[in-house]
């Protein structure tokens, strides 16, 4: 059905946001802000990072630079989510591309996925390295698009985010949102799967 995937990161491949609001709100305590891991979390799966800085009107770069920092601290050890491997390896078994879309570094996308014996299994990382306009702006898949020639037609975008469809409708590629938690009602993808398995039908 489709030919190449582009996934998010984040909450997508890789169960990360535990770390992810801590490093917030540790960082939001810098500023002698309390906020709750829900709230944090809430703000974060409905829009992004960004929405943080503008809730309490702090400079984005600044506070995103801070929760980098205590995340890298954290103890916690994200893990893929159940079937991450097997879907990715289904899809290169059959001579068809995984790539990563994602506002993580792509050092520590990569550390993570060579971590699981993962990183063969993608094509291309792009990350804020490559200094694009955050998603759901499609400049970035614009740039995967038309450097390895993939047909929009053939290429879907996988996310847990508004910001992830939304940057694969402004692109002109197919959508899936990964609904693992049920917690987003108003996602308006092409598809929704809420297990890695399902994923599978769309090879």
């Amino acid at each position: 059905m489709f030919n190449t995937f582009i996934w998010d990161f984040d909450g997508t491949l890789f169960d990360t946001y535990p770390m992810i609001v801590q490093g917030y709100l540790q960082a939001l305590k810098e500023y002698h802000i309390d906020s709750t891991k829900e709230e944090v979390y809430q703000i974060l799966k409905e829009y992004s990072s960004a929405k943080i800085a503008e809730k309490y009107q702090l400079d984005f770069a600044e506070l995103s630079k801070k929760a980098k920092v205590y995340e890298e601290k954290s103890a916690y050890e994200p893990q893929s989510f159940t079937g991450t491997k097997d879907v990715l390896s289904f899809i290169v078994a059959r001579h068809k591309g995984n790539m990563i879309l994602s506002h993580r570094r792509q050092a520590s996308t990569q550390a993570l996925l060579k971590k699981e014996q993962l990183a063969d299994l993608v094509t291309e990382v792009v990350g804020p390295e490559n200094n694009f306009p955050r998603k759901p702006d499609p400049t970035s898949l614009n740039y995967l698009l038309k450097q390895y020639g993939l047909d929009p037609k053939k290429t879907v975008m996988i996310g847990d985010r508004a910001l992830d469809i939304d940057a694969g409708k402004n692109a002109g590629v197919a959508t899936i949102f990964f609904d693992n938690e049920h917690l987003l009602t108003d996602i308006q993808a092409d598809y929704r799967v809420t297990s890695m398995k399902e994923i599978e039908k769309f090879v």
